[in-house]
């Protein structure tokens, strides 16, 4: 088995792995389906780019617990933190925040989390790994050369796409905040008119938000349009904050509201 070939489906199972670790956990936690993934695949290679990097940088301290655990921990905190750092830099977006647990790094990665990602990869090592060397060898004597080559212009493909939709995505999500902050502005003059002896406070309801935006489909029409990975995106990153967007939530729920129903 060549290591080239070998590298790679090792990065595509454990990416294919860690896709399934966070569909189920989120889906758990969520109470219902949730399609995580940067990609639109089935995988996440972040898990892939970590594991491969965690069984062979610290191959001489296999044996040595410890040092494995250490070793992990920092490690996968590091790729986490740049991970994060890269994909705010390039989308303008936050994809996880971790500042409302202890011992946070600037909400990109956690104390407490490290510690599980270096159980994790001692669990990998020991356990997981030698069950997938084998997988990983079934397939090469299965499908050659072939499969490692398949895999790599798959998730190449899946990395264009996702980075041109993302540039859409944002751009998307700009204009309708743009929209809602319009017809917030309009219905507050409207409801300003109507009570304009009252000096209180005025807030505009969401009820009365989406009524307004109802009214002016016409005009919503015309904005850029929703695709269905930019709706996957709004429902399995929960924690998703954008620079360019300070009312998302309002967006996410505006977009849902006004879906139609099947």
């Amino acid at each position: 088995m060549s290591i080239v070939n070998r590298v790679v489906l090792l990065f595509f199972i454990y990416s294919v792995i860690g896709w399934l670790w966070e569909t189920v956990y989120c889906s758990i936690k969520a109470k219902k389906f949730v399609y995580r993934g940067f990609l639109i695949g089935p995988y996440c290679p972040i898990y892939g780019f970590g594991v491969v990097s965690v069984l062979y940088f610290v191959e001489p301290y296999q044996n040595n617990v410890a040092v494995l655990y250490v070793f992990s921990a920092v490690l996968v905190t590091v790729l986490e933190y740049l991970t994060s750092y890269v994909l705010e830099k390039l989308f303008h977006a936050t994809w996880w925040d971790y500042h409302d647990v202890p011992l946070n790094i600037n909400g990109r990665v956690a104390v407490p989390v490290s510690l599980f990602w270096g159980l994790a990869c001692v669990l990998i090592v020991k356990v997981v790994n030698p069950q997938v060397l084998i997988l990983s060898q079934f397939l090469e004597r299965t499908f050659g050369s072939i499969l490692p080559v398949i895999v790599m212009i798959l998730m190449a493909v899946d990395l264009i796409y996702t980075v041109t939709n993302m540039l859409a995505f944002r751009k998307a999500m700009a204009a309708w905040s743009v929209a809602l902050e319009s017809s917030k502005a309009e219905l507050k003059v409207r409801v300003v008119t109507e009570l304009e002896e009252k000096k209180e406070k005025l807030e505009v309801s969401r009820s009365e938000l989406f009524s307004r935006l109802r009214e002016k489909r016409s005009e919503l029409a015309k904005l850029p349009k929703i695709n269905f990975n930019h709706r996957r995106i709004l429902g399995s990153f929960s924690n998703l904050k954008m620079k360019e967007v300070v009312n998302l939530e309002e967006v996410r729920a505006a977009l849902k509201e006004l879906r139609p129903k099947k």
